[in-house]
């Protein structure tokens, strides 16, 4: 009679637990899988307007009196997600806030069916393009930074290409004497972690350089690939090679060292000149 008792008592606990059980969503309703299909179709633009709306709390569009011909497609599918019934409507304006999709899942929606939009960013989801370049530690070889043929660096840097192809390195400078220079060359050594030097660029600097006014170039790597001032490029040098060099591999550092400076008056100076 116990045994019997016992497993009844069992029977009834399963059958309680499986009436109880959260129902599996299969598949998205019809609705939500309109709203979805709607929001993939949608322009990045579009889609990023649909994220600020649902941002802004999901007004109602105000389409009332308007002819059809002027309402916006993202307004349709924000018409469409406010007549969702309240889960899927809930986890559509989940997902275009928080870029979480647990609630679609848990209405039967797959990633295919959601799309490849990561609400967060507005665009599609993507692993971030690494940069071709690598900066290098960028500075004078000496102490002190005193202006050298009378011309003071200002600043500057320098960067290899990743796959040992290429290298860039650009410079700012000032005229710190007081007759106009027209002709400053200056060379890159690139070094490695032991301070060895590997290779060199150099730049051929020719123009009109009046005393004290900032010959400027591009300030970093960054500034350099996303500008458009062409002028900057004359105080840049570089290198592109059609296969891997090692000392570009093994770059770690880069300095800068005057060579010559020509000036307006026929005078030269180069360090074996100095005093």
């Amino acid at each position: 009679m116990k045994v019997r008792t016992a497993v009844f008592l069992l029977a009834t606990v399963a059958a309680l637990s499986t009436a109880i059980a959260k129902p599996v969503v299969a598949a998205p309703s019809p609705a939500l899988a309109k709203v979805l299909s709607g929001l993939r179709n949608l322009s990045d633009s579009q889609f990023e307007n649909v994220v600020r709306w649902a941002h802004s709390g999901a007004p109602r569009p105000s389409t009332l009196g308007r002819p059809s011909m002027s309402i916006g497609k993202e307004e349709w599918v924000e018409s469409d997600i406010l007549n969702l019934p309240d889960p899927g409507r809930r986890a559509v304006l989940d997902w275009l806030r928080s870029g979480s999709r647990a609630a679609l899942y848990a209405r039967g929606a797959t990633d295919s069916e959601i799309g490849s939009r990561n609400p967060r960013r507005g665009g599609p989801e993507s692993t971030p393009t690494p940069n071709p370049y690598r900066s290098l530690e960028f500075g004078s070889a000496t102490l002190g930074g005193a202006p050298v043929g009378q011309i003071a660096i200002l600043n500057g840097w320098a960067a290899v290409k990743r796959d040992g192809r290429g290298a860039h390195a650009c410079i700012s400078f000032k005229n710190a004497g007081s007759v106009t220079a027209t002709r400053v060359l200056i060379e890159f050594p690139i070094m490695d972690d032991a301070g060895a030097q590997l290779g060199r660029l150099e730049m051929d600097r020719r123009g009109t350089f009046s005393p004290g006014i900032d010959i400027n170039g591009w300030d970093s790597l960054a500034s350099w690939q996303r500008g458009s001032n062409r002028g900057y490029d004359e105080n840049c040098t570089g290198i592109n090679m059609s296969v891997a060099a090692f000392p570009l591999l093994a770059a770690r550092f880069v300095s800068y060292r005057i060579l010559r400076v020509e000036y307006t008056d026929g005078t030269v100076w180069t360090p074996a000149a100095a005093p």
